[in-house]
């Protein structure tokens, strides 16, 4: 009977130890750098220290009728290619620019709803302050199709994200 109850005292002991580090996602931000992690939807990866290949300028602007709205909204890009996004807030709210797979968006978004005070501070973001500028560059390394958006709370839902299509054959190169 002791030995059943010392083998029992230290499962309740060891398996708190083995969970420390094991997470359900509450609390914690989901897909952080889900880049760089293994069985990750394939993105790309930052292209820090790379020549960039294309432009794309995006305009952030609201509607009158409450509309958040990138322009343009749907990119296509050329599999290979490293992108440089020049992305202009000219509206009067505050907005970000998140790039990824659209299970990672759907994802991340729900947590932003359960933390609506989280900022982004990623590779794969970029804040935006109303009337001002940012860039974020991107390689393109993989055909995949990728979404972008406004994660803070209910711009997506007004309209704020777009889709990239990235493959073989469909983006003529450009230089500059």
């Amino acid at each position: 009977m002791n030995f059943l109850i010392i083998c029992t005292t230290a499962l309740v002991l060891v398996f708190p130890a083995f969970s420390v580090n094991a997470s359900s996602g509450k609390g914690q931000q989901p897909h952080a750098r889900a880049f760089e992690l293994p069985g990750h939807d394939a993105i790309g990866k930052p292209g820090v220290g790379s020549s960039f290949d294309r432009t794309i300028e995006i305009s952030i602007r609201e509607t009158e009728s409450g509309y958040m709205l990138f322009e343009p909204d749907a990119i296509q890009i050329e599999k290979g290619s490293v992108v440089r996004f020049l992305i202009g807030n000219t509206g009067a709210l505050d907005h970000e620019f998140f790039l990824g797979s659209f299970d990672e968006i759907a994802k991340h978004q729900q947590w932003m709803r359960e933390h609506p005070d989280m900022q982004h501070d990623r590779a794969n973001s970029v804040l935006i302050p109303s009337g001002q500028n940012a860039d974020l560059i991107w390689e393109f390394s993989d055909m995949t199709n990728l979404e972008f958006v406004c994660l803070i709370p209910g711009h997506r839902e007004a309209g704020m994200w777009g889709v990239i299509i990235v493959h073989d054959h469909l983006a003529p190169k450009s230089k500059g």
